[in-house]
């Protein structure tokens, strides 16, 4: 089977979690409208981003430039919840990320041939800031779950999808990595140094060459893999249960 793809810790985690619902992604080239959670993240980074490159640090000025992001840009109701958190957390980020100094680069993307690796697709990255010395992506969330005696989980954070992205940009732009969790009310921050996933990222990228190898069309991918949404990502995803239903519902019979 041929098919134009680009390895990336996004696709391949996708396909780690849920290789169904990286099919009717990657293959069969299903969108869902982005989810409020989505678009609160992405309202809070370019809100950040901004501030940062104009030297902005009033909270109010850099709550009400994100609010009007999730609301003009993003096209989110100003009556989502996540509209205010928006504003809250991009604030959170813009106190972070200060002590980094200036912003090198955002949403810096790198592209480099598959052979590095093994594989024979190209592997691409984009990093969220990145500074002289160190990259930080930064993950919006609704909250940050933590024990009774108040650490944060350990079974929650840092999140080994977001670990194992990290480990891959650290390798492809060579400098140290660091995850930035930001809810309206908490905050965790954490450092790649004592990680190291990238084997994972790369065994499932070669298992994905593999089933491209194997398999002659697209719905044969489909018939080797099951159907099952419980996946937190099928939740996010309107729409989504019922294209995949039908999609295997047409091919296997």
């Amino acid at each position: 089977m041929k098919i134009e793809y680009r390895h990336s810790a996004s696709k391949t985690n996708t396909f780690i979690d849920s290789p169904a619902f990286w099919i009717i992604n990657e293959l069969f080239d299903f969108e869902s409208e982005a989810n409020a959670r989505m678009k609160m993240g992405l309202a809070a980074e370019d809100t950040a981003n901004h501030a940062l490159a104009n030297q902005i640090k009033e909270e109010n000025n850099i709550t009400k430039y994100a609010r009007e992001q999730y609301v003009n840009e993003c096209k989110g109701s100003q009556l989502d919840p996540e509209c205010e958190w928006s504003g809250i957390i991009a604030h959170k980020f813009v106190e972070n990320l200060g002590e980094f100094g200036d912003v090198v680069s955002f949403q810096n993307e790198k592209q480099i041939s598959g052979k590095k690796y093994g594989l024979k697709y190209d592997v691409i990255g984009k990093t969220d800031f990145e500074f002289k010395d160190r990259i930080v992506d930064t993950k919006a969330t609704a909250y940050i779950r933590r024990l009774k005696a108040g650490h944060v989980d350990p079974k929650w954070y840092p999140k080994m999808a977001d670990v194992r992205q990290q480990c891959l940009y650290r390798d492809l732009f060579g400098k140290e990595t660091m995850l930035l969790y930001c809810s309206p009310k908490d905050q965790y921050a954490i450092d790649m140094t004592e990680y190291d996933e990238l084997h994972v990222l790369i065994n499932a990228m070669k298992h994905i060459e593999h089933i491209f190898d194997i398999c002659k069309t697209k719905e044969d991918v489909v018939r080797i893999f099951p159907l099952v949404c419980d996946n937190f990502r099928w939740k996010g995803s309107p729409g989504s249960e019922e294209f995949a239903k039908d999609l295997w519902t047409k091919c296997i019979k």
